[in-house]
């Protein structure tokens, strides 16, 4: 049986997290105060925990963010409008997160209106994402309040934050858009909206109500992109396509046990091989990672020969900063015992290098296979890697090994996470005491490849679907990335001919 994802309850509670004491402050009676309060401690929190707070910036520049930000939220009007600030994003870390508690959660949606429906965002682009609205379904928006497009979705940017330098967190942000972009002016009660309707270069009109929270809900669980939702439905999904000799793999997570891995694995290529496929399609677009021994067993399948699996983690600090703050996953505050426990692990499994930083050591690298043989079930044929802004983490290096390894095709958009290094493998939850918002921090970086330096860019694919061909494949009710895909391998079959 074939483990499903949980997804939740999707785009509408991108803001949850933990949960917490029943006795919290409501969110109507925090204040201004207590979100910068809150901020500020999650600053200081980034700078001692991170395991490389200025790698992409400088501790100057850093401060002149938070300043700046901290500046823009006191003269926000309204407190809710506060919540579109993050000092996370400052680090450019698509690891590092702060979010409102369930309770706070579910609070703000019940006090807010929202854009009506759900969009797709695509290469600076806005599109309806909805069937049967007052706007037909792949119309572009070209504004909303007035507003051009093009500075909506920079206003969002910050929201859309990656590893480094990456712009493709767009992916990950679309489907949220009714809950990040009201954020803005959470009471609005119309918003006037410019669009222009599919196969029209004639702009229109049109002012929409707003929705309620119900509404907005309901809308957004009538998204009709991405249209591969029984295949993101699970961890791992088959289709084959006898027509074209093909076997597609849709890989959602490498946060998976091998033995339950390998199972899922081997039966898709044992079947591609009986079958006689020539190419076969591994779709990541939304992997948001896992376990990097579970790529490197995935690219196995695929591997001609040897292939070296090599990745090691790295941190600024193996301490624990503000443990009165820490907490578990369930909300628990860590006990002394539980820090202990934790420092004793990092203190064991690095060690501190010329450079001031802490390297993983053999004990952390026990059990990882550096030379990694190919399976015996490996598949020989052609190989198409789909990638996107959701492509995070274990799936950019599963990306990697194929680029890399001249080993097959990447088509898609840059990958959510750095190419050379991501950071991975163990957390940190903290509690804030007067928002009770979470903030999370990843303890330690990883590095691919024995890498030594970062540029901040993610997978840059091979291909990209050409824009006027991805408007016509979503407008068609086709995937896009899997259409043409399957296009190309249709094209190199008749030129073999």
């Amino acid at each position: 049986m074939k483990k499903l994802l949980t997804f939740g309850a999707g785009a509408m509670l991108a803001l949850s997290c933990l949960h917490t004491s029943a006795q919290e402050k409501k969110l109507a009676g925090l204040t201004k105060e207590d979100f910068i309060a809150d901020f500020r401690l999650a600053v200081d929190i980034l700078k001692k925990q991170h395991p490389n707070p200025y790698k992409f910036t400088d501790s100057l520049t850093f401060e002149h963010s938070v300043d700046s930000l901290l500046k823009v939220m006191g003269k926000e009007p309204d407190l809710l409008a506060c919540l579109q600030y993050s000092p996370v994003y400052l680090v450019r870390d698509v690891h590092t997160s702060l979010r409102l508690s369930n309770d706070h959660s579910r609070e703000l949606y019940a006090s807010m209106r929202f854009f009506p429906f759900p969009v797709v965002i695509e290469r600076g682009k806005i599109f309806v994402n909805i069937k049967g609205a007052a706007i037909p379904f792949g119309a572009e928006i070209t504004s909303i309040n007035n507003t051009p497009a093009k500075d909506i979705l920079r206003s969002l940017a910050t929201s859309a934050y990656s590893d480094g330098f990456i712009t493709t967190g767009m992916d990950r942000l679309y489907p949220d858009f009714q809950v990040i972009f009201s954020l803005q002016s959470p009471h609005q009660v119309t918003y006037p909206v410019t669009y222009l309707a599919p196969g029209s270069k004639e702009s229109r009109k049109v002012s929409l109500t707003a929705s309620n929270p119900t509404e907005a809900y309901h809308a957004t669980r009538q998204s009709v992109f991405p249209f591969n939702l029984l295949q993101r439905a699970y961890y791992i999904y088959n289709n084959y396509f006898d027509d074209s000799q093909t076997g597609l793999l849709t890989v959602n997570t490498f946060a998976i046990n091998e033995a339950d891995a390998y199972k899922e694995f081997s039966e898709f290529f044992r079947e591609v091989k009986k079958r006689n496929y020539k190419q076969v399609i591994i779709d990541i677009r939304s992997n948001g990672g896992g376990n990097p021994a579970i790529s490197a067993l995935l690219y196995s399948f695929l591997a001609d020969a040897p292939f070296r699996n090599v990745y090691n983690y790295r941190t600024r600090t193996i301490d624990i900063a503000y443990p009165e703050y820490a907490v578990a996953d369930n909300g628990r505050r860590l006990s002394d015992e539980d820090i202990q426990s934790n420092r004793n692990f990092l203190y064991q499994r690095f060690d501190k290098d010329s450079s001031g930083f802490y390297i993983g050591n053999a004990r952390l690298k026990e059990g990882q296979l550096e030379n990694f043989p190919p399976d015996k079930d490996a598949f020989h044929g052609k190989v198409y890697v789909l990638t996107g802004g959701g492509t995070v983490s274990a799936a950019t290096y599963f990306a990697s090994l194929v680029q890399k390894n001249k080993r097959g095709e990447v088509i898609g958009k840059e990958t959510g996470s750095g190419e050379a290094a991501t950071t991975a493998a163990w957390f940190r939850n903290y509690l804030l005491p007067r928002t009770k918002c979470i903030l999370t921090v990843p303890l330690s970086e990883l590095y691919f490849f024995n890498a030594t330096k970062d540029n901040g860019r993610g997978i840059i694919p091979d291909r990209e679907v050409p824009m006027d061909k991805f408007i016509g494949y979503t407008q068609a009710d086709k995937d896009p990335e899997i259409t043409y895909t399957l296009e190309l391998i249709e094209a190199a079959h008749k030129a073999s001919r």
